[in-house]
């Protein structure tokens, strides 16, 4: 595993881990979740697997989480934007932007980082095309007010897609049916709304691991979308 601090314009860091086989073909960013981490289980999952099939992952902490560098951070929306678009450009300046064997960036988004992402790739400048998203907090406005944090301003996903759906990324969505975190109506409503593939788990909740297969079958999913 590699080690690989970077550092923002701000000037707060971005600590990340990286897994990155020697048949690189594609790098994947793995944006994780509330009160969770680069070492998160659903990271270590995909680093376990992802890589024999010609993936670098690349798992980063949030801002306000994880180790000490990040944890220093205020948890805004534009911070989490702006660490992703530092672990993007590290990607893109460490591997190349260009010429047919420079490795496509993709992205995995889990809860609360699914909801980032989706508001990254709506909002920012951004080089991939493909993300997939597990457990995706899409109503984490809603989800925020009744943990009291009415006060912050978050932006409505539902809304902001209504608006500036980013029309060249696939997505594909896979959420647990049990999931008591993020209902899975409310996934159902925005992929049906806005036309993305939705894979449900029966018998898994927020972290669709209950069943020993289920999070190998995540990642194969993400596999799939990855190699289109």
């Amino acid at each position: 595993m590699e080690k690989i601090l970077l550092q923002k314009q701000n000037g707060c860091a971005v600590p990340v881990i990286a897994e990155i086989p020697a048949d690189l073909q594609k790098l994947v960013i793995v944006i994780h979740g509330y009160d969770s981490s680069k070492e998160s289980e659903n990271a270590a999952n995909l680093m376990r697997i992802l890589p024999g099939k010609g993936f670098g992952v690349f798992a980063y902490d949030q801002p306000h989480h994880g180790s000490e560098q990040a944890a220093k951070e205020e948890l805004t929306v534009e911070n989490c934007l702006d660490s992703l678009a530092c672990v993007e450009d590290y990607l893109a300046e460490r591997f190349g932007t260009d010429g047919t064997d420079t490795p496509e960036i993709c992205y995995f988004g889990s809860s609360f980082g699914a909801y980032i992402t989706c508001i990254y790739l709506s909002t920012r400048p951004h080089r991939g095309e493909k993300a997939f998203l597990r457990c995706a907090a899409v109503n984490f406005p809603e989800l925020a007010a009744q943990e009291g944090a009415e006060d912050v301003e978050l932006p409505d996903l539902f809304a902001l897609y209504d608006r500036a759906k980013p029309e060249n990324v696939q997505m594909a969505f896979a959420h647990g049916a049990n999931d008591s975190t993020v209902k899975v109506e409310a996934v159902i409503t925005f992929t049906e709304r806005f036309a993305y593939p939705l894979t449900i788990f029966p018998g898994e909740e927020h972290t669709i691991s209950n069943f020993p297969e289920s999070p190998i079958r995540v990642a194969e999913l993400a596999a799939e979308l990855y190699t289109r």
